[in-house]
């Protein structure tokens, strides 16, 4: 299978430039301490920009130079500042317990998940929605590598206390998604 040229799509316009932040997110952004926020493989930033326009400092990673400069541009429009890194998700570059809150939208790399726990602060939150296998049924094939199987989600972060949890078929943005999505708190 060919790699993703994730600049390509973004260049190209791939990435609908959807303004509003997810849903879930929106939903539960409040339960998330003051302070600093990590959004893993960030695309064009709407979600860093949501919590930035609450107070948070934000500092997000992905790998694609064109998300990175579509979210600069959006947060230099609303006159914002944000912390950006091109990097690669495996080789997560932030301390341990230094965010108050993650925040991770459709992106799957399961080595990664004790880090993600890790990265957290006591009393801070984790926001994940991701693909479940399902959605190979409802549209395009995607990598089942990158899509998880049900329950699983849950399984990775069951030492956090569950504020929220649901495996769901959801219409956004006029597209079917079957998804996990998981809120979690780092207990003491």
């Amino acid at each position: 299978m060919k790699p993703v040229d994730w600049d390509k799509r973004y260049k190209e316009g791939f990435y609908r430039q959807t303004k509003e932040a997810h849903p879930l997110l929106q939903q539960f952004w409040h339960k998330i301490p003051r302070g600093n926020v990590i959004d893993i493989a960030m695309g064009s930033g709407r979600n860093a920009l949501f919590l930035l326009e609450r107070g948070y400092s934000v500092c997000g990673l992905d790998r694609s130079s064109e998300a990175l400069k579509i979210a600069r541009q959006a947060t230099v429009e609303k006159n914002r500042s944000i912390f950006l890194i091109r990097g690669d998700a495996g080789s997560l570059p932030f301390k341990t317990s230094s965010a108050s809150g993650v925040i991770i939208f459709y992106f799957l790399l399961r080595d990664i998940m004790e880090e993600i726990i890790g990265l957290l602060k006591t009393g801070g939150v984790l926001v994940y929605e991701t693909f479940l296998k399902r959605q190979n049924t409802i549209d395009q094939y995607r990598n089942p590598d990158f899509l998880l199987e049900d329950g699983e989600l849950l399984s990775y972060f069951k030492n956090l206390e569950l504020l929220f949890y649901e495996e769901t078929i959801l219409t956004i943005d006029g597209k079917q998604k079957a998804t996990a999505r998981f809120v979690g708190r780092k207990r003491c």
